[in-house]
């Protein structure tokens, strides 16, 4: 077969694979998830000149419903949807189903950036790492489509993209990604180190911040509040979804996470994080920004006592990258820890599906 037809045969099995994932998706638009209260709520509440994030205060402070809290997180998903729930307003379409277009756009572009990095190495394992993010252990056990978390993702993985190749770009995308989900900071050391202008890197990411912060900035008690609801809320989080340590406590019978107060963890997940990827970075062999990127986030996968089924999602298009990295010169390695994280991630969601109970009266 001659290259030009090899060619063109990645690229209809390629196209082959977004075009599937994306009806798959589509298909999906219609369901409804447990927090599209929370969203329609804050968006009104933005639309109509009230801080959203006192009633996030509100929701947080009740031990009694600990499922039911407010928008908590930087504002950027919150004007999305503020957005699409004007779109809803005027042209009646279900507000649960607009919502999953920049969610599906975002799936999507992970998936343009994984054909990016790996396209010129090798065929086969850029189809690996593609399945890998369309057909992750939580959307072929779930059925379903009510997260946003492909956001974050395209954001971070679009900052590590630029770094070291352009900090304004890298700076900024990193922000955004903040923004959406703040658990990319845990790579700011990782951009900071890596940056050969790492002032500028700040600065690009310090005025994204204020730019997405203006509507909050108008009295101290709106910032005051602002900052309360979208940040430090986390650090008084109670134990939610399935910990690690909690797993290890459960079936291990090793008792951590209700002896240490739980706001050391939520800490602890950040700052373990930047040490480890400074300890990488200065004092290992370890240079590659995406494998140091994908210690990072495992690291906080262990200490963080928030664990939702979506969160091993974040480190998919990271760990296909860093591996194929690792690996390029043994291509079975490289699909047997894509395998292994793969079944991982399938394994801990099974239990999942049994459960195993975290609520203590």
């Amino acid at each position: 077969m001659s290259n030009n037809i090899k060619k063109y045969v990645g690229y209809f099995i390629i196209g082959l694979i977004f075009v599937a994932a994306a009806f798959l998706r589509i298909g999906y638009f219609q369901q409804t998830g447990k927090d599209i209260y929370a969203y329609e709520k804050s968006a009104e509440d933005l639309l109509t000149g009230v801080n959203p994030y006192i009633w996030t205060l509100e929701s947080y402070s009740n031990p009694n419903d600990p499922s039911n809290h407010g928008y908590a997180y930087l504002p950027l998903l919150l004007y999305i949807y503020s957005f699409f729930y004007i779109v809803s307003m005027l042209l009646g379409i279900p507000f649960a189903f607009l919502i999953k277009i920049p969610v599906l756009l975002a799936d999507l572009g992970v998936g343009f950036l994984i054909v990016r990095c790996l396209y010129s190495k090798n065929l086969l394992t850029l189809l690996f790492a593609l399945l890998f993010w369309f057909w992750n252990p939580y959307f072929v056990l779930k059925h379903n489509y009510v997260y946003s978390d492909p956001i974050p993702v395209f954001f971070s993985l679009l900052g590590l993209f630029y770094l070291e190749k352009d900090e304004v770009l890298a700076g900024v995308f990193l922000a955004v990604a903040v923004a959406a989900k703040p658990y990319s900071l845990i790579f700011l050391p990782l951009f900071l180190v890596k940056s050969s202008k790492p002032l500028k890197l700040l600065s690009a990411s310090a005025v994204v911040g204020i730019a997405l912060s203006a509507p909050f900035l108008k009295s101290w008690n709106d910032f005051v509040t602002y900052l309360r609801g979208a940040v430090f809320v986390h650090g008084e989080r109670f134990v939610q979804g399935r910990p690690i340590l909690y797993f290890i406590s459960y079936y291990g019978k090793i008792e951590l996470i209700r002896i240490i107060p739980v706001k050391i963890y939520a800490y602890a997940s950040l700052v373990v994080a930047w040490l480890v990827t400074l300890l990488s970075l200065y004092f290992s062999k370890i240079k590659d920004n995406y494998l140091v990127a994908a210690f990072a986030l495992l690291v906080f996968y262990f200490f963080t006592p928030v664990l939702n089924r979506t969160y091993f999602m974040w480190l998919i298009p990271i760990f296909a990258i860093a591996a194929h990295n690792i690996f390029s010169e043994k291509k079975i390695l490289y699909f047997l820890s894509i395998v292994l994280y793969w079944t991982f991630y399938f394994v801990y969601l099974s239990y999942w599906k049994d459960g195993f109970h975290i609520w203590h009266p």
